[in-house]
């Protein structure tokens, strides 16, 4: 299991996900929510920010206890993974309100691929406990909140336009769709058993953008995806949305699910 509990270097973590997963990465990261509309921590208080220690936004993340905080391992700064800030309860980013909390120690998924973005996922394990109310991770039970044609609901703080950095939580209503939608996106041994492909509703162009990776997709109360990659230049052109299926990365992390 890759457990990271302690620093493993003391380099300032402030690059961005794509400058942090640019090696020769195929599969690119996902980018904030393009169109969708504005939304609060009220209405989705297991929506987490994560900032780096000079306070820049770099992901999104979903409280699944009280301690606990599911991301997408591509967020993870391998030389300094304890080098995030979690922040709960904040609608706005440059507002001060809501709960900080550092963080204590971070695993990710033993079989994230980070060339091809394969099981994308990560928890991280908070200081102390956050006063909001935790989001329930879908089960293998769970299988009808995955049809394709069915609705979800995506949120972040990243960019709304190519150049357009994001101010505040916007949340989507995207469409879930069969893995070949998403195509340019999808990598070799993607299956609907790891990945979720959303696309616009019908009559919009919503969809994800630079910022908005680790966040949730949620469904009947649950988290059935974390935000992975998509159309990174935050255009009309193919602006589709793939996740990592957080029913089958969950028992991999230690997480229960509902």
């Amino acid at each position: 299991m890759f457990t990271l509990n302690r620093r493993t270097g003391a380099a300032a973590f402030a690059a961005s996900v794509l400058a942090a997963t640019a090696l020769t990465v195929t599969t690119t990261p996902a980018t904030a929510i393009q169109g969708g509309q504005n939304t609060t921590v009220v209405a989705h208080p297991y929506s987490m920010l994560l900032l780096t220690p000079s306070g820049e936004q770099l992901c999104g993340g979903t409280l699944v206890a009280p301690t606990k905080v599911l991301t997408a391992a591509h967020c993870i700064d391998p030389a300094a993974p304890l080098d995030l800030v979690v922040v709960g309860g904040r609608t706005e980013l440059k507002s001060a309100k809501g709960t900080v909390r550092s963080v204590k120690s971070v695993k990710i998924h033993p079989k994230y691929d980070a060339t091809w973005l394969g099981f994308d996922a990560a928890v991280l394990s908070l200081s102390a406990p956050m006063p909001y109310a935790p989001l329930p991770i879908a089960s293998s039970k769970d299988s009808a909140l995955y049809a394709a044609g069915r609705t979800a609901k995506t949120m972040g703080w990243g960019k709304t336009a190519t150049n357009t950095p994001g101010t505040r939580l916007k949340s989507a209503v995207l469409t879930q769709a069969p893995l070949k939608s998403c195509g340019p996106y999808i990598a070799p041994g993607d299956t609907s058993a790891t990945r979720v492909c959303a696309v616009p509703g019908v009559g919009t162009k919503d969809g994800i953008c630079q910022g908005d990776s680790g966040g949730p997709l949620v469904a009947g109360g649950r988290l059935i995806g974390i935000v992975s990659t998509g159309n990174k230049f935050c255009d009309d052109f193919l602006p589709v949305s793939v996740y990592t299926r957080a029913s089958t990365v969950a028992a991999g992390l230690g997480l229960p699910t509902a």
